[in-house]
């Protein structure tokens, strides 16, 4: 296999993203090594279909999960898929390979008032990295952009008279988002204190050196922000950009004009945040009409298993054993359920991590391990209703 024509193809004639292009490297990579490792004359001898199913074994016994091991025959099929356009004649081994079922899984978002209350909180309107920091997570909850693309923000492409910027997306195409008077002036604030500290730049977003922002930065001040006012397992850029989405939508927004907002080339990948809108108006259904379902079954709760996928029966276990927690307390909002295995050669290697967001944005919280999930998650639920009762006792 040469792959290093596929990945310059990928770069610079179909413009995919250097992040992009390097998890093509590496999965193609540990597909070439793994061969290497299963024949001698891996070199030699045109990879089969039989080669990709050992692979795909090999990878589900390490416990990657069905998500992950169909990113990387994806990787394998687009490679084959390319080569066959530059040699009609060459074979493609992963015709007739087929994926491990996936399972959907709605993207997680931060609910509206949150992030309402958090961006109408005061900043002190001197300190520019508060300023900077404040905008940064209102740039990315109110024009949806992706954190390479804020990043990227050039200083000229934010028209603050129009409350319009032009942003450049994935494959370098450009896109214009429209923002609101709020956001407007937070830039003008901004600006004016860049202008002081820093001086001229070209970039939007910069340090107090005046040198562009980086992707862990980024990542950081949003995860430190939100870890203030949000109970989600995952705190990133990415989750701003799915609140925009979802906002947008639950406030009456075409589906197409979201498309255009967030730079999708397919509907079928903005059609994903339809389904947390309904999920948003069953919610509502179920709080205001009076013959709607019982309390205890309207509470919000999600589930991530760690390098596992769940079964659809230990997510039904949970979701039961969880909602039942709503029964010693009004006030539980929504709740945080994640699994993992830990210390595999042991027997008591299941974990279960259970968070509880109540009313008034006060946590409570969970960790036990056990030899089952069951077990684990019947233990920190037991838990958390002798905090419940502490908590209710204390009002």
């Amino acid at each position: 296999m040469n792959i290093e024509k596929f990945l310059r193809y990928l770069r610079y004639e179909k413009n995919y993203s250097s992040y992009t292009v390097l998890f093509y490297r590496r999965d193609l990579e540990q597909f070439i090594a793994f061969r290497r490792e299963l024949r001698n004359d891996a070199d030699r001898m045109p990879v089969e279909g039989d080669d990709i199913r050992n692979w795909i074994m090999s990878l589900s016994e390490q416990g990657l999960s069905s998500r992950t091991i169909s990113r990387k025959i994806s990787a394998l099929r687009s490679y084959y898929k390319y080569v066959s356009t530059q040699d009609t004649d060459a074979e493609n081994p992963t015709l007739g390979i087929k994926l491990p079922k996936t399972r959907k899984r709605l993207p997680s978002f931060v609910r509206a008032e949150t992030m309402q209350k958090l961006l109408s909180e005061p900043v002190t309107g001197t300190d520019f990295i508060s300023v900077r920091d404040r905008l940064i997570l209102a740039m990315f909850y109110e024009t949806g952009m992706r954190r390479a693309e804020l990043i990227g923000l050039q200083d000229v492409a934010v028209d603050n008279a129009a409350c319009e910027l032009r942003v450049l997306g994935k494959r370098n195409k450009e896109r214009v988002i429209p923002y609101g008077s709020h956001l407007r002036d937070d830039i003008e604030l901004y600006r004016s204190l860049r202008q002081e500290c820093v001086g001229d730049c070209k970039a939007f977003f910069v340090r107090l050196d005046g040198r562009p922002l980086y992707d862990k930065l980024v990542y950081r001040i949003v995860k430190d922000t939100l870890k203030g006012v949000s109970t989600l397992m995952q705190k990133s850029p990415h989750i701003l950009r799915h609140s925009f989405a979802s906002v947008m939508l639950n406030e009456g927004a075409g589906i197409n004009s979201v498309k255009e907002l967030l730079g999708h080339s397919s509907l079928a990948s903005t059609e994903v945040y339809t389904h947390i809108t309904f999920e948003e108006l069953k919610q509502n259904y179920k709080q205001a009409h009076p013959r709607a379902e019982k309390k205890e079954d309207i509470m919000e709760v999600r589930i991530q298993a760690i390098h596992f996928d769940a079964t659809a029966q230990l997510e039904s276990f949970i979701q039961k054993k969880v909602t039942k927690l709503s029964r010693f307390h009004d006030g539980i909002m929504s709740a945080e359920v994640t699994l993992r295995v830990v210390k595999p050669e042991t027997s008591m290697n299941k974990e279960v991590s259970l968070k509880l967001l109540l009313a008034g944005d006060e946590d409570l919280f969970s960790s036990k391990v056990a030899d089952t999930f069951e077990e684990a998650v019947d233990l920190a639920a037991e838990a958390l209703e002798r905090q419940l009762e502490r908590s209710k006792k204390k009002k």
